[in-house]
């Protein structure tokens, strides 16, 4: 199952690849202004789709709820019809926040079924990576990376038409490190062995990306888990030219163990290779 539901969230972040290339085209568009933001996004949505939304400004983040009478079938596949109101959600979401003057860091897409599962997919795009793709200044599979994706199921969405539910506002540190662990779980799930689930958090006090994992197996924590943790964080966090940050933590609830590696040492992580980490022995 959990295979299944990955292979189709992948799918559904490349349509944001379609959707940007026919706004390389759209160099007319009016300029919603930063007040009727979120009105704009749902007037656009109606008027051109007949989709009928709810969008709220939080901080620098537009959050768009869509609810879906249905978004999966049995098998755990984007129904068709949830993927085009979801595309020309996205589309709008992306026309008016490059034709405004308001100051929108991210924009995050909660589309919900509301009647039968209370399942919801949540994709979170950070809007400098959509400008870089546009000026072809990061390959397509990067961009693709750069979503964030994740299903949850949520029974208080059930026949809930009104979004009237908190959403946390993303910064991008926080969005950093939840991309870090969702690339990680990737590579850890194409591993025979080592299927694990890793956690990522920012914890602004301390600067600190936080990445937690359950390891069964001590000795392999700091032998494999650390290294490519701190391989892949120091590979995005450069990628991002992000430094208001001072260190990077890799914990393993199991036995409160805990490796802290300051920004400086970072570096020393780049070359690891994952995979002939990922060959040696579980045990």
């Amino acid at each position: 199952m959990e295979k299944n539901r990955h292979r189709h969230l992948v799918r559904s972040a490349i349509f944001f690849i379609t959707l940007i290339c026919l706004l390389s085209n759209n160099g007319c568009a009016p300029t919603y202004p930063k007040e009727r933001l979120a009105q704009s996004v749902e007037d656009v949505c109606k008027k051109e789709y007949n989709v009928d939304v709810q969008a709220k400004v939080i901080g620098k983040m537009i959050v768009v709820f869509i609810p879906l009478q249905e978004l999966f079938d049995e098998k755990l596949d984007i129904l068709p019809e949830a993927v085009e109101k979801i595309e020309n959600v996205i589309l709008t979401t992306s026309r008016v926040l490059f034709s405004t003057d308001a100051k929108v860091d991210f924009y995050m897409i909660i589309a919900a079924d509301i009647k039968i599962t209370s399942a919801e997919l949540v994709l979170v795009r950070y809007l400098d990576d959509v400008y870089k793709f546009m000026h072809g200044w990061i390959k397509r599979d990067d961009y693709r990376q750069r979503v964030l994706w994740r299903v949850n199921f949520n029974p208080k969405l059930l026949q809930e038409l009104e979004f009237d539910f908190e959403v946390k506002e993303m910064i991008l540190p926080n969005f950093l490190a939840e991309q870090i662990a969702q690339r990680l779980n990737v590579i850890l799930e194409s591993s025979v062995v080592y299927k694990l689930k890793v956690k990522g958090d920012y914890d602004t006090e301390k600067q600190q990306f936080k990445f937690s994992l359950i390891a069964p197996v001590p000795p392999r924590f700091e032998k494999i888990y650390v290294p490519i943790i701190l391989n892949q964080a120091q590979k995005i966090i450069s990628e991002y030219k992000f430094n208001d940050y001072a260190e990077v933590a890799v914990q393993n609830q199991l036995l409160r163990n805990k490796v802290v590696i300051a920004k400086e040492k970072l570096i020393e992580y780049r070359n690891v290779n994952i995979d002939n980490l990922l060959t040696l022995p579980a045990y």
